[in-house]
């Protein structure tokens, strides 16, 4: 198991930008180095932001503020003219980042359109904590150990079902179908690219008839390249972040919807060849 990759994954799979300031309600058996550990912030932090003095006392009740509010990503209006060349050669930036932050297919801009420059900050809230630590124990557990990349891939993808959906979105307030993917892949240790239109040239090229448990399926949904993806789950259904359901669900390849949409899937997990030829 690749224990590195997990734990990067972890870190990167529950971080998010924060709409207010993150806090913590004292209770029984409290204490500043407790609370530290479980928001991953320094004592001195906790101290400095409450204006708390050595001789402090908690109080039971009492709201603490635990990291403040990170600043909005930087933005920028696009002029006339403009185009995703010249926007990443003034900021200094990479064009093909620039677009992949800002999920763009073509290097043409609209004037008014607000783009990212930068991806959004991430920090970790407390309406995380229990899912972090759930992941957790869940990647030190026998139980994991003792299965294939396969299996373990679809543990994780189901823990995340009805999580909300979210056009552009890469947390668990919201989601999209590609972040979903990337996010669950990242937790066994594979690292895909953010859009669905990037994750569809990875991997080996299957079939409907050849798909095996945590395949890649795609489809073309708002656009005329690959807008959709999801995991696949066995018996023609597979797990996504779904616009229509407005959250992580299960679907059937079989809707009519998704049928005549579906362009392949891709395989990334070696377990999955194997099954393959047997």
């Amino acid at each position: 198991m690749k224990k590195i990759y997990l734990a990067i994954a972890i870190i990167l799979l529950f971080a998010f930008s924060a709409a207010a300031d993150i806090t913590h309600t004292i209770k029984k058996g409290d204490s500043l180095s407790k609370i530290s550990r479980k928001y991953k912030v320094s004592v001195n932090e906790i101290k400095n932001l409450n204006s708390l003095k050595k001789s402090s006392k908690l109080k039971v009740g009492r709201t603490l503020v635990v990291k403040k509010t990170i600043t909005a990503p930087k933005t920028y209006t696009v002029k006339k003219g403009d185009n995703i060349f010249r926007i990443a050669k003034k900021f200094n930036l990479d064009a093909d980042d620039l677009k992949d932050i800002n999920l763009l297919d073509s290097d043409d801009l609209k004037a008014g359109q607000r783009i990212l420059l930068e991806p959004e900050p991430l920090t970790e809230t407390a309406q995380t904590a229990d899912l972090v630590e759930e992941i957790k124990k869940l990647s030190e557990s026998e139980e994991l150990a003792n299965m294939n990349m396969s299996d373990r891939l679809i543990l994780f993808a189901e823990k995340f079902l009805n999580i909300p959906y979210k056009f552009g979105g890469s947390s668990i307030m919201g989601i999209d179908c590609s972040a979903y993917v990337q996010k669950v892949y990242s937790l066994v240790g594979i690292n895909l690219p953010r859009s669905a239109r990037l994750q569809f040239e990875e991997g080996e090229s299957i079939d409907r008839d050849g798909l095996s448990m945590g395949d890649l399926v795609f489809f073309r949904t708002y656009a005329s390249f690959p807008s959709h993806v999801g995991i696949y789950l066995g018996n023609d259904l597979f797990i996504h972040a779904s616009s229509k359901d407005k959250k992580v669900s299960i679907g059937s390849m079989n809707a009519p919807y998704y049928f005549k949409r579906f362009i392949g899937g891709k395989r990334l997990i070696l377990d999955n060849a194997e099954k393959g030829r047997s």
